[in-house]
This record gives C-alpha cells, sequence and structure tokens, in this order.
C-alpha cells in the first residue's frame, strides 16, 4: 500500500553564488532543518515531494541523512543560477526517470533567483506498479502580490496548463500530481476546480468521503501556526492548499486507502521560546492500495 507525502519544507534561504542573501530567510531554518529528517521518516510515506529546498547545502543534507530509508532521490544537484525550483522527490523505490522543467508562466520578480516549477518522475511502486509522479510548486502572488488575485490565479491558471500538457505525455497510465498548489477548494477555487475538470481527483477529499470524514475542517495552512509571519501570510484564512491528485483514468484496479494532514506538531525546541513546527504548511499523506 504506496503513500505519497507531499510538504512545503520553507526552507526559503536565497543566496547567490551561495553567499548573498537576495530575500530574507526563513525563519530557524538550521533549527527546523536539522529536525527534518527524523520527522519526515515518522511519517513513513513511500514517496516524499519536498518543495522549497533551494539551496544544495540543504538538499544534500536531506538525501544523506534519509540515505537509508529513502535511497532514491531526485532533484539533489542543481548548477549555476538562477536557484532552480526547490523541488525534490525522496524514494524508498526506484526512481526510473526524472527531469526537472521550469515554468513559462512566472511573475518576473521570481524568475530574478529562482524558478517555479515541476519536477516529473516515473517510479515503479510495489502493488501498484509503475506511475508518473508529478512534483510542483505553483506561483502564489508573487513577492508583492496577494494569492487570490486576478493575476496570480491567471499565472496559475497557466501553469496548470503546463503541468497538465506535461501529464499527458506517453507514459505509466497512472499520474500523481502532488505538491503546493497555492490554490485549493476554498482559496483560488478557480485553479482547483481547473484539475477536477481535466479528469484528476483530489485525493485527500476522496478519501475523506469513502471513510465518511469531511475534510473541510483539515488544512494545511494555517495562520495560527507560529512559522507563519508578516501582515498578508496571517491574514489568509484557514486553507488546503498542499494537494495529491491522481488521474482517475488511470484508478483502474486500485483504490484509495487512508489520508491525513501530517507535521502539524510543534516539535522543534528553541532556545528561550517555544516549540515550533518544521515549517510554515503542514504535511499531507495519501495511500494508494491495489485492488477494485
Amino acid at each position: 500500500m504506496p503513500s505519497i507525502l507531499t510538504f512545503n519544507t520553507f526552507l526559503f534561504d536565497i543566496r547567490l553564488f551561495g553567499l548573498f542573501r537576495v530575500y530574507k530567510s526563513a525563519p530557524h531554518l538550521q533549527p527546523r532543518l536539522a529536525a527534518l529528517p527524523e520527522a519526515l521518516g515518522e511519517v513513513g510515506a513511500d514517496v516524499i515531494c519536498l518543495q522549497e529546498v533551494f539551496r544544495k547545502p540543504h538538499r544534500a543534507f536531506l538525501a544523506e541523512t534519509l540515505a537509508g530509508v529513502y535511497p532514491h532521490a531526485a532533484g539533489v544537484e542543481r548548477r549555476g543560477l538562477p536557484l532552480g525550483t526547490g523541488l525534490m522527490i525522496l524514494s524508498r523505490h526506484p526512481i526510473e526517470t526524472a527531469r526537472t522543467r521550469e515554468f513559462r508562466a512566472a511573475f518576473l520578480e521570481e524568475r530574478l533567483a529562482i524558478r517555479m516549477g515541476m519536477l516529473v518522475s516515473v517510479l515503479r511502486l510495489p502493488d501498484i506498479g509503475r506511475c508518473r509522479v508529478i512534483n510542483l510548486h505553483l506561483a502564489a502572488g508573487g513577492m508583492f502580490g496577494h494569492p487570490e488575485s486576478v493575476k496570480a490565479e491567471e499565472v496559475r491558471r497557466r501553469q496548470i496548463g503546463e503541468v497538465l500538457r506535461a501529464a499527458d505525455e506517453p507514459g505509466p497510465e497512472l499520474t500523481v500530481l502532488a505538491g503546493d498548489f497555492n490554490a485549493g477548494p476554498d482559496s483560488s477555487a478557480v485553479n482547483y476546480r481547473q484539475l477536477l475538470d481535466a479528469g484528476y481527483l483530489d485525493a485527500f477529499a476522496e478519501a475523506k468521503a469513502l471513510s465518511g470524514q469531511p475534510p473541510a475542517m483539515e488544512m494545511t495552512w494555517d495562520p495560527a501556526n507560529p512559522m507563519i509571519s508578516g501582515e498578508l501570510n496571517r491574514s489568509l484564512p484557514r486553507q488546503r492548499i498542499d494537494h495529491v491528485f491522481l488521474r482517475r483514468e488511470g484508478m483502474a484496479g486500485r483504490r484509495l486507502g487512508a489520508a491525513r494532514i501530517v507535521l502539524s506538531e510543534r516539535r522543534v525546541a528553541l532556545a528561550g521560546k517555544g516549540p515550533v513546527p518544521v515549517s510554515d504548511h503542514y504535511g499531507l499523506c495519501v495511500d494508494i492500495e491495489a485492488g477494485g
């Protein structure tokens, strides 16, 4: 019963040539990074899709520390400038192919040092066989805009179009889209519905419906999270913007198992302060089972 975890790590530390910070780095970065391998290992997922791991030393640390459990990794090496997409995939099972693709649609200011995009991979998972896993991070509002502005939703609409075209290329019948979509059923719903209209199911919502547990109160973005800073970010409502989507036509002979929000606990101890979660997002994990 393979499981897929998506998690935005908030390891936001953008430095040119590894030295010069372009933007203010995320708070408490080093203690959170140090706590991350244990936290990820405790979830026990078969495949981990990570976002916002921009710096090469951070990617190498996670890959090396977790190699005993997740011996297969994609997105670890990235050379040159800008710093790339910040996407990684860690897997218990072999990764046959993996390729990073940068979005053509993007905010200009984000192109200065990073690239929003997707990491397209093919894996062979026990019980369910070969599947395509696309780890992605869609734009929020750029560096200065609101994530639910018309402009932001248009940029995401075009980015989702690029993702769907990549998913339509020849390959395994089962396709998984996992990542930070910066949109959900209650926020920028036009972007969320674009995926549903394209034939994808929201694995978390469907799994909860099958179990008789409504997903409405379970969120991956919560302004009560002490890691969230900035007036705009704290003003956003609780929402589920991190997702695992599955192509419906690829689910023949397979079914959804359990789904859960993870990595929400305050486990990172800070000197002179209360503990905080490992990120400003919570993780989302979904099981996929063989069977009708």
